[in-house]
């Protein structure tokens, strides 16, 4: 393991000089906070505090998505065991990955093409975003 973070340090290195390389690598030691929306499918956003303010959750807001939360007390293993989870309320996703659909600004006559679907956050978050109603293409290259 110490072989592939050396080498890796050395490519981050040469390709970006060694001050970045060094934010870089002491970003990927920072531990990420659990980000997640709420699918608008099957929940509201209102409905979804009740229940994280009930179970003690401590969130805060996204500014670029309403339908955002950060969960500030729990980990993704603690929210997967809640109802909102199963039953498909939540879904948890990275921040990163919200943004794309975000900037598509779709509606429901959309017509989506996603080729780089897997595991589905992305394509989810399109179809909650014009209300399940677009009509949306999901390809994977990689089974």
């Amino acid at each position: 393991m110490n072989q592939i973070l050396e080498f890796l340090e050395t490519r981050l290195v040469n390709q970006y000089g060694e001050e970045l390389a060094n934010k870089i690598v002491e970003g990927y030691k920072v531990k990420r906070k659990t980000t997640l929306r709420v699918n608008t499918l099957k929940s509201t956003f209102q409905d979804v505090l009740k229940i994280f303010d009930q179970e003690g959750i401590t969130y805060s807001n996204v500014d670029f998505f309403q339908d955002a939360l950060i969960c500030e007390n729990k980990n993704e293993y603690d929210l997967s065991k809640l109802s909102l989870f199963e039953n498909g309320e939540i879904y948890l996703q990275s921040l990163s990955s919200m943004i794309p659909p975000l900037c598509l600004d779709v509606d429901p006559s959309s017509h989506i093409l996603d080729m780089c679907a897997a595991p589905g956050s992305k394509t989810t978050l399109l179809a909650s975003l014009t209300d399940n109603k677009a009509c949306i293409t999901a390809c994977e290259m990689n089974p």
